[in-house]
C-alpha cells in the first residue's frame, strides 16, 4: 500500500511540474505514461475517454484562442484557409502543448485516489493539514459512502433526488421556491447536520457537523440533473448551493465557516470524480466561501432580497474563479479573456437569483 502522503506529494508534484515543461515532446511523454499507468492501474478505457470528453469545450477555447492570434514571431505560421480565415498554426502548437498539461493534470488526481477514494484525505492529514478540515473531509467520505447523500456528479441520488431528476419534479421545486417555501431545503440540512453528528460522536466540534452536513447536502444537489437539457446554463445549480455557503457561514461559530465549507466540499467532490480541471477544481468551491466569509458579517441581519442577491452574485464571481486560475496558468492570450465573458455572465446571474432563494432561508434561519 503507497502512503498516502506519497500520494499528495506525486500530485502536487505533477500538477506544478508540468508547467515548466516547455518541450513539447516531454510534455506528451508524460502525459502517454499517465495514460499507461491509467490503464495499467484497470480504471478503464472507458474512463479515460470519459475523462478526455469532459474537456472538449476547454480543449476548443484553448485551441481557437491560440490559432487566431499572434503568438511570436519566432513560432508564428499563418495559414491561409477559405480565403481570408489565417489560422495561425505555429500559436496552435502552443495551444496543443498547454491542453497535454492540463490533461495530464486531470489523469494524475484520478490516479492518486486509486485503490483508496480517501487517500489524499488521509495523506493531507500527514502533511499537516489541520485537523477541523481532514476529518470534515473523511466523515463526508464515510458518509456518502454509507448513503443518503450526494455523489460527485454520478447521480447516486435516492428516489427522491431521482424524481427532481425529471421536469415535473424540478417545476414543482421552482414554484415552492418562487413562493419562498425552503422549508424542504432546511430539513434536509437538519437531516445531515444529525447524521454527521451521530457519525463523529459528541467529542466533535458542533461547527465540524454543520460543515459536514451542509457539504453532504451540496453534494446531493450536485447530484441531481435538474435541468438536463440546457447544455448553455452550466451554472444554473448555484441558485441553491449559494445560499448553503451562507447558512454555513450563520450557522457556524468560526468566521470561516463558510470557507470551510467550501474547502471540504470541494476536495470530497474532486476525489470523487467531480469537475473538469482535476486538483483545480477545488477552487471552484473555496472562492465563493472566501467571498461569503467576507461579505455575510456585514449582510447578515438583513432582509433584503435585493442585498442578498448582490452577495449572490459577487460569490457567483468568485466561483467562476476556477477557469480564470487555469486560464492564467495556460498562458493563454490576450483575445481568450473574451471567451470567458459569457460563462462569467451566466455564473454571475444564477449567483443573483440565489438571492432569491438566500433572503427566505436567512430569515426562517433567523426566526
Amino acid at each position: 500500500m503507497i502512503d498516502p502522503r506519497l500520494r499528495v506529494l506525486y500530485l502536487v508534484a505533477v500538477a506544478v511540474g508540468v508547467f515548466f515543461l516547455k518541450d513539447p515532446r516531454l510534455a506528451c511523454a508524460l502525459l502517454a505514461a499517465h495514460v499507461v499507468a491509467w490503464l495499467a492501474l484497470g480504471i478503464g478505457v472507458r474512463l479515460l475517454l470519459r475523462a478526455a470528453w469532459k474537456l472538449w469545450g476547454f480543449v476548443a477555447f484553448v485551441s481557437v484562442s491560440y490559432a487566431l492570434t499572434a503568438e511570436d514571431p519566432a513560432i508564428d505560421r499563418w495559414l491561409t484557409v477559405y480565403g481570408h480565415l489565417r489560422i495561425n498554426l505555429g500559436g496552435l502548437a502552443v495551444g496543443a502543448l498547454m491542453i497535454v498539461r492540463v490533461y495530464t493534470i486531470v489523469l494524475a488526481s484520478r490516479i492518486a485516489r486509486t485503490g483508496d477514494e480517501r487517500a489524499i484525505a488521509t495523506g493531507l492529514r500527514g502533511l499537516g493539514l489541520p485537523d477541523p478540515i481532514a476529518t470534515a473531509i473523511d466523515a463526508v467520505l464515510a458518509l456518502v459512502g454509507s448513503g443518503g447523500g450526494g455523489g460527485g456528479g454520478r447521480g447516486t441520488g435516492g428516489g427522491r433526488n431521482r424524481k427532481a431528476a425529471n421536469g415535473e419534479g424540478f417545476l414543482a421545486n421552482v414554484r415552492r421556491l418562487a413562493r419562498g417555501d425552503v422549508q424542504p431545503i432546511l430539513d434536509r440540512i437538519e437531516r445531515q447536520i444529525d447524521r454527521a453528528q451521530s457519525h463523529l460522536g459528541d467529542s466533535s466540534s458542533q461547527d465540524i457537523a454543520v460543515v459536514v452536513g451542509i457539504a453532504l447536502t451540496m453534494l446531493g444537489i450536485k447530484a441531481l440533473k435538474v435541468l438536463p437539457s440546457v447544455p448553455f446554463a452550466p451554472g444554473h445549480k448555484l441558485v441553491i448551493l449559494t445560499p448553503l455557503y451562507i447558512l454555513a457561514a450563520l450557522k457556524t461559530r468560526t468566521r470561516a465557516g463558510a470557507t470551510l465549507t467550501g474547502t471540504v466540499m470541494g476536495t470530497v467532490a474532486f476525489l470523487l470524480g467531480d469537475g473538469r480541471y482535476g486538483i483545480f477544481e477545488i477552487a471552484k468551491h473555496i472562492a465563493p466561501g472566501i467571498v461569503c466569509d467576507l461579505l455575510v458579517p456585514l449582510t447578515k441581519r438583513s432582509r433584503s432580497r435585493l442585498v442578498w442577491c448582490l452577495v449572490g452574485g459577487l460569490m457567483g464571481v468568485g466561483r467562476f474563479a476556477t477557469i480564470f486560475v487555469v486560464t492564467l496558468l495556460v498562458q493563454a492570450p490576450s483575445v481568450a479573456w473574451a471567451f470567458l465573458v459569457p460563462g462569467l455572465v451566466v455564473h454571475t446571474s444564477f449567483g443573483i437569483l440565489s438571492g432569491l432563494v438566500s433572503a427566505p432561508l436567512i430569515r426562517m434561519e433567523n426566526a
